[in-house]
């Protein structure tokens, strides 16, 4: 592996840190962030769609159940491990109800094909790509949730990473783990709309 090439997959890894670095952290506002990652993402992505092929129904059953389990658990687990107002938090980056309504199909579908179409070679060229993949959640959660469960989520998204890298590669597609981060990603964004 060239130098160049070394580079390029460094600053593929370090994208969504430069978008939640700026533009969360900084400027405080999350469209800004999940646009200014996008952007990169697709500046970067030499995958294609033709990478979703469907999952048959018993790929979707063993994924389905515990994907779908996120948000719900989630919604009832949020008084519990936050130690901020997250009506408060999520106004703090310009994210209101109406926002938020915008943001479940923008979240919970576009973003997690996204992010399997650029994370899905990452994953390949580097086992570090998956605490990489994990830590940029905690930079957005570090002032919402308490340490015990930033370490928490940090294992878990390491551990999903990994899962799915290992899904993406049983099933010669991207469909099986892009269908469990849509499911994910659409029971979190809902829950936080249904908490804000």
């Amino acid at each position: 592996m060239s130098l160049s090439v070394n580079k390029k997959q460094m600053l593929k890894l370090l994208a969504p840190y430069f978008a939640v670095g700026i533009c969360w952290c900084i400027l405080s506002n999350g469209w800004l962030t999940i646009l200014a990652y996008h952007a990169q993402i697709l500046f970067w992505s030499r995958n294609s769609v033709s990478n979703m092929r469907w999952p048959d129904s018993r790929q979707i059953m063993l994924i389905a159940l515990p994907a779908a389990a996120v948000g719900p658990a989630l919604y009832f687990l949020l008084p519990y491990i936050t130690h901020a107002d997250l009506s408060a938090w999520l106004s703090t980056h310009h994210l209101s109800r109406l926002s938020l309504t915008v943001m479940i199909p923008y979240f919970g579908v576009i973003h997690p094909i996204l992010e399997q179409l650029h994370w899905t070679q990452l994953r390949e060229n580097s086992p570090a790509s998956h605490p990489i993949f994990a830590g940029y959640h905690i930079l957005v959660l570090y002032s919402l949730l308490a340490i015990p469960w930033l370490i928490l989520c940090f294992v878990v998204l390491t551990a999903t990473s990994v899962l799915w890298r290992q899904l993406a590669k049983r099933t010669n597609g991207l469909a099986v783990p892009a269908a469990a981060h849509v499911l994910a990603d659409l029971g979190i964004i809902i829950a936080a709309w249904l908490k804000a």
